[in-house]
Order: C-alpha cells, then sequence, then structure tokens
C-alpha cells in the first residue's frame, strides 16, 4: 500500500512540476511575443512618419501631417542621437493616466506612449516641461535612461530635441540622469511665468517603486 501511496505521490509531483514549466514557458513566450510586438510597432512608426534624416543636422524630417492625421493629440517628435530615443509625443488633453496603456494611433499597448503631461503648455513654453514613458525591459520607449545615471554615457549624449509640428525644433542639453522621490518638485507642475529653462524626462524604477522614480534633466539651448 505504501508503494502504491509512494508512485501516485511521485507522478503527482511530476505532473505539477510540468504543469508549472509549461505555465512558465507559455508566459514567458507571451512577454517575448509583447516584446516583439512593442519593437515592430515603435519601428513601423519611424518608417511611416520620418521621410529622411536632415544632411546638415541630422535631424528626422518627420510626416506631421500624416502624423496628426493618426492622432490630433501629437504635440512633437523626440529624438536622441545614438540613442533608441525617436518617438512621437502626445498629449491628452484629459488625463495624464490616458497615454499609459494607449499607443500613438489610439491602440492599446502595454507600453503606451511618450506623452507631454496634460497640465504642460502643449508648445514646450513652460518654464519646465515634463514627459513620460515606460520604463521596458527589453529597452524600448524610456527603458535604456537609466544609463544617463553613468557620467560617461550622459556626457557622450547630452543633446536632446523636440521637432515640432509647425516646423523647427527645440534643442536641450542633458545635465544629469537621477533617481528622485515623487514628492520632488519636478512634478509640481505647471511651472508658468517665466521662459523655457528644462525638460524633464520622467520613467519608473526597475523594481517599480512606488515611491521613485527615475529622471532625466535637460536645460532648453535654444528653439530653432
Amino acid at each position: 500500500m505504501k508503494s502504491k501511496s509512494r508512485y501516485f505521490l511521485r507522478w503527482l509531483i511530476i505532473v505539477i512540476l510540468l504543469l508549472v514549466i509549461a505555465v512558465s514557458g507559455f508566459k514567458i513566450i507571451q512577454i517575448l511575443t509583447t516584446y516583439h510586438e512593442i519593437e515592430v510597432s515603435n519601428e513601423e512608426a519611424r518608417e511611416e512618419f520620418i521621410s529622411s534624416y536632415k544632411e546638415d543636422t541630422g535631424l528626422p524630417e518627420i510626416d506631421f501631417a500624416a502624423l496628426k492625421a493618426a492622432n490630433s493629440e501629437v504635440v512633437g517628435w523626440i529624438y536622441i542621437p545614438d540613442t533608441n530615443v525617436n518617438y512621437p509625443v502626445v498629449q491628452s488633453k484629459t488625463s495624464d493616466y490616458y497615454y499609459l496603456t494607449i499607443d500613438y494611433k489610439h491602440r492599446w499597448s502595454v507600453s503606451g506612449s511618450i506623452y507631454l503631461s496634460t497640465y504642460c503648455a502643449p508648445d514646450f513654453s513652460d518654464v519646465e516641461s515634463l514627459i513620460y514613458g515606460h520604463n521596458m525591459h527589453n529597452g524600448e520607449m524610456f527603458g535604456k535612461l537609466k544609463k544617463y545615471t553613468d557620467p560617461q554615457y550622459l556626457e557622450a549624449h547630452k543633446d536632446l530635441y523636440i521637432l515640432l509640428p509647425e516646423g523647427g525644433y527645440i534643442k536641450y542639453n542633458v545635465t544629469e540622469g537621477k533617481y528622485i522621490s515623487i514628492e520632488d518638485d519636478v512634478y509640481s507642475i505647471p511651472k508658468r511665468g517665466g521662459d523655457p529653462e528644462t525638460l524633464v524626462l520622467s520613467t519608473c524604477t526597475d523594481d517599480s517603486s512606488d515611491t521613485e522614480r527615475l529622471v532625466v534633466i535637460a536645460e532648453y539651448e535654444g528653439k530653432y
């Protein structure tokens, strides 16, 4: 009797382990598929809306007419040379939460959009402009901003551009990447009553902390 019980228990454990392996494998495949879809979607956006790169500045030429036809809430395009930060920037008129799970074509997406805070001026004319993006573990969206905590990386990637729908661009110089409290003053917006000074890029920490965020701070250089 004991022998049969042990035999049954052994097979039960094997079945449970196989189920755990199968479920884990399915979850891994699901995650990898999602990441691949995000990468494809972002690359399609670049192929669809970047017509070329200018020879003199190296900046992308954006077909804003087509982009705004896809989403009237597009307010710009963010570009950091020699990085993967090369995305449309949108802004909800009603909520800072809308684009957390909605892409620039109003489709549901786990990676959401790169978006300007609802509380900021859409033309980036506030003293501080605040842009949010997810920290995707495959490096998409703002997933590689953590590299800016390395002084050598920061020094090699200081130029940041916001291309504007009406033509031209704003250039910023990245000054630091750091982890801050969610109570930090950078989140006290809007900040108005003066000339543009700062652009802040904000994303979650790798452990999705409830109390901290990773930010990249860039100083306004000029509008061209």
